[in-house]
């Protein structure tokens, strides 16, 4: 304590005591200090090694391809991607077991050199990008640097390639990352990538795949859209040693997509074609007419600058545009591209590039719905049917059993009968006069109620009353011309038209005249409503009435003015015009039924669902019977609508039969 003792020559006594005792807790204060760093340097000489460690590179290299290579199609897409950066004009994918044992792309493309074909099997090794501005602005299908890496991380990959001013080509082969053999080799012009035996060294991943037909159909699917996309390039897609798509190079996309979906599309298909260049957007392709729709959504393909995407902005635009032309459950065959600024899509969102965002997607969306409605409006989409042959409907008997003959319709004879008689001088045809035989016609057989020599000369042929008077409905660009001739069956209006006729559902056309006036009114909100003279008094059950209050605007968005009278009781005051008094009533209960089973959050959706059954209580239905003066005012009202070819459900409204079909029917030809 040698500053203890040096403080007896400087202070007096008191001074000193107080001192010492200042010294003597410091000098405790290091004591302590110092043993807790000795327990300190203990404690760390016996701790175990870090947790935490840097991955080795071959495990890196795993990770990174179990985000690119999902399956087989995955390793497809990719080495497809590349071959378009290379400018090739001929693809060809070979695969064995879907792709499990083999895959094998080769291109015709512009080739590398033998220090590029390494560095392309580098990690975040790529000729498309260099500075950041680069990454935000990408015009290439690749750009990462990744794909053959991480293919190459999970399979026995060997790339072969060549360039044009190249006396020799160049080939290397990797298992697991590691390359195993490399040397000059002899090939022709392009590249040659063989992947065998995928997920060899991570079994895990190869167990999550799906049976070889699943498989297969993604590798189909892969090759199919970027062979629609690129008309001008030859694909051919090969499983085990069998040709399962072989696309030329075609003139336009329109011949590629007959070559690949099926000529049968060849008249079904609409061509679009939109640019706004104020936003910048262009949208070309091709869609089909809505009663060609497909039963699955496998039929579309969206391209963002010559890039397969998927995008729910994009696919929702297209439905939208189709709105109540489709059938409950069939969907749209599409192939559209988009260009936009590559500056305003990023691409960079997730490793198989197929998920974008773009910005202003209200603006995209926008177009792509402006586009496909232009093709829809902007084209006949009236369908053709045709007439089997008579073999045909034999073959149809055949096969099916035999179901009682229940007629759907009863035939009816009209006020006006014309009988034909033939002769030997030629056919007489007298008008409002007695047979000289009663006839019935049924399933189209004559059955005659007595015998004599003249049984078979002479026929009555049953013209209904409405049909003496015709009237012709000009042509216009939606709908040809057609000089109607009259009603059938109390269901279908008939009418002759420039090489055929064309038999129309009269309940139909009334419901989709309704439904797009309905429409109008509702979205400019302002239904036309008739006011009753009395008001009408509507009971609804206790859970109605909860409804009922808690919807009394959205009543009368629809065209229904309702107040509460007390109890379960409503007062009714104004029903929309387009139902009356009475079908205002019984709309209005099927109305808050409606309202009941929905949610909040679906109320748009169900207003448009009360909108169509408001339509469709509104519209003439089989058996009511029309004038030519009446045929004639609803048929100009459909001329006049948006989309007069079906009704709000997807139903067809007008059916063409063409003359060469009835010709084959008669057997006019050949």
């Amino acid at each position: 304590m040698k500053g203890i003792v040096e403080l007896d020559n400087l202070f007096e006594p008191e001074q000193k005591n107080e001192l010492k005792e200042v010294l003597e807790i410091k000098e405790e204060f290091k004591a302590e200090t110092a043993e807790d760093s000795a327990k300190l340097e203990i404690s760390e000489s016996e701790e175990t090694k870090p947790t935490i460690r840097i991955l080795s590179e071959d495990m890196i290299n795993k990770i990174a391809a179990g985000e690119v290579v999902e399956r087989p199609a995955s390793v497809i897409k990719e080495l497809i991607e590349n071959a378009l950066d290379a400018k090739a004009n001929s693809i060809v994918v070979e695969i064995k077991n879907a792709g499990k044992e083999l895959i094998k792309v080769k291109d015709s493309g512009h080739g590398m050199s033998q220090g590029d074909a390494l560095l392309s099997l580098q990690r975040h090794a790529t000729s498309k990008i260099i500075t950041d501005d680069d990454l935000y602005s990408i015009a290439t299908l690749g750009f990462r640097g990744e794909a053959l890496a991480s293919i190459a991380a999970v399979s026995k990959l060997t790339l072969t390639t060549k360039q044009a001013d190249s006396l020799e080509g160049y080939r290397v082969a990797l298992e697991g990352s590691y390359v195993v053999d490399e040397g000059i080799n002899a090939a022709t012009t392009g590249t040659v990538v063989e992947i065998r035996d995928l997920f060899w060294n991570t079994p895990a991943r190869k167990k999550f795949l799906k049976t070889d037909s699943v498989e297969l159909r993604h590798c189909i699917d892969i090759v199919t859209r970027y062979a629609l996309l690129h008309h001008g390039i030859s694909f051919k897609l090969i499983h085990n040693d069998k040709v399962l798509l072989h696309a030329p190079a075609t003139e336009d996309m329109k011949q590629n997509i007959l070559l690949i979906y099926g000529k049968q599309l060849e008249k079904e298909l609409l061509e679009v074609n939109f640019e706004d260049s104020e936003v910048g957007i262009k949208i070309s392709g091709y869609i089909v007419k809505p009663l060609s729709a497909k039963n699955d959504k496998s039929y579309q393909s969206f391209f963002v600058n010559k890039r397969y995407v998927k995008n729910k902005t994009l696919q929702r635009a297209l439905y939208d545009a189709y709105h109540s032309l489709l059938f409950v459950g069939k969907h749209p065959l599409a192939v559209l591209c988009l260009e936009l600024d590559p500056s305003s899509v990023d691409v960079n969102v997730h490793p198989q590039k197929t998920e974008i965002k773009i910005e202003q997607k209200e603006l995209v969306y926008a177009a792509m719905y402006k586009a496909v409605s232009s093709a829809l409006e902007n084209n006949s989409l009236v369908p053709t049917g045709d007439i089997k042959s008579e073999q045909t409907f034999l073959e149809a008997d055949i096969a099916r059993p035999k179901l009682p003959d229940v007629p759907k319709y009863m035939f009816e004879k009209a006020e006006q009968t014309v009988f034909v008689k033939e002769s030997s001088e030629g056919v007489d045809y007298v008008s409002n006069a007695e047979p000289a035989i009663e006839t019935n016609v049924t399933e189209g057989l004559v059955e005659s109620k007595e015998a004599g020599p003249e049984v078979a000369e002479q026929v009555s042929v049953v013209i209904p009353q409405s049909h003496t008077e015709s009237a012709v409905i000009p042509g216009s660009l939606k709908l040809p011309e057609m000089k109607i001739l009259g009603q059938i069956h109390k269901t279908f209006f008939i009418a002759e038209t420039p090489g055929g006729m064309l038999l129309i559902d009269q309940h139909v056309v009334q419901e989709r005249v309704l439904y797009e006036k309905f429409m109008t009114e509702y979205l400019n909100k302002n239904v036309a409503v008739q006011n009753l003279l009395e008001s009408e008094l509507v009971t609804f059950s206790p859970t109605q009435t909860a409804v009922v209050l808690d919807n009394l605007f959205t009543l009368k968005t629809l065209g229904f003015s309702i107040e509460h009278f007390g109890g379960n009781d409503f007062s009714l005051s104004s029903v929309p015009s387009l139902l009356g008094k009475v079908q205002g009533v019984e709309v209005l209960k099927v109305v808050v039924s409606e309202l009941s089973k929905g949610k909040v959050t679906e109320l748009n959706r169900i207003q448009e669902e009360i909108l169509t059954m408001m339509s469709c209580r509104a519209s003439v239905k089989a058996g009511d019977v029309l004038s030519i003066p009446e045929i004639t005012k609803l048929l100009s009202e459909l001329a006049a609508c948006r989309l007069p070819y079906t009704c709000p459900h997807g139903r067809a409204i007008l059916i063409r039969i063409s003359a060469d079909e009835l010709e084959k029917k008669f057997l006019r030809h050949g």
